[in-house]
């Protein structure tokens, strides 16, 4: 994810700066609580909530179980580095494309959680599986998006290689030319050596 890319002193001292928040940073309409420890515990469940909602950087645990949440947005959970506990279950997550990335986050992350109560809502194809045993070949519309995809790639290589056969013709050609150009001068300078000599062999 993005924000493990930064060297662990920055991630460190943001932690430790924002360690100080407290619960005022809480996100409305959830609650929340302070570890002893640093963080804070994010109670979202059973909220209503169509959207995941900004959540402090310090946040331990979170629990955003049996909203009307469907998908999340890229980028969303990447902050939360602190993260030891989370629960997603009892929401109408849509398995489309979009839930690659919420997948992908989950799978990243070393925290408490039990991906069984993790389910697809729709589409029906996919309806009541499990994220765990959720693949590409179950979202039907990424695969209407990879003939597209491929089909770009081959125009950009076409003109790639196009591209390469035209500088490769041009070089020949200055090579050619510049060949020519010496031959020129070669006999040119030839000529001009031996033209002297054919004067002095003449007066005699």
């Amino acid at each position: 994810m993005g924000w493990r890319k930064f060297p662990i002193c920055i991630q460190l001292f943001v932690l430790l700066h924002l360690g100080t928040c407290s619960i005022d940073s809480c996100p409305t309409p959830c609650s929340c609580s302070q570890l002893q420890t640093r963080g804070l515990i994010v109670n979202c469940s059973s909220k209503h909530l169509k959207d995941v909602p900004d959540l402090p950087v310090i946040t331990v645990r979170l629990y955003l179980q049996n909203n009307l949440i469907t998908s999340v947005s890229p980028g969303t959970l990447d902050h939360l580095v602190s993260l030891q506990e989370v629960d997603m279950s009892g929401n109408p997550w849509n398995c489309n494309c979009q839930i690659l990335y919420l997948k992908s986050w989950l799978d990243s992350i070393p925290v408490q959680r039990n991906p069984s109560n993790l389910r697809c809502a729709t589409p029906s194809t996919v309806s009541m599986k499990p994220f765990q045993n959720l693949t590409g070949n179950d979202m039907t519309p990424c695969r209407r998006t990879w003939p597209i995809k491929c089909k770009q790639f081959f125009v950009r290589d076409l003109y790639m290689i196009g591209l390469a056969v035209l500088t490769l013709i041009l070089m020949s050609y200055v090579v050619r030319m510049a060949r020519k150009l010496a031959c020129r001068i070669a006999v040119t300078t030839s000529s001009c050596q031996t033209k002297p000599s054919n004067e002095s062999y003449k007066s005699k």
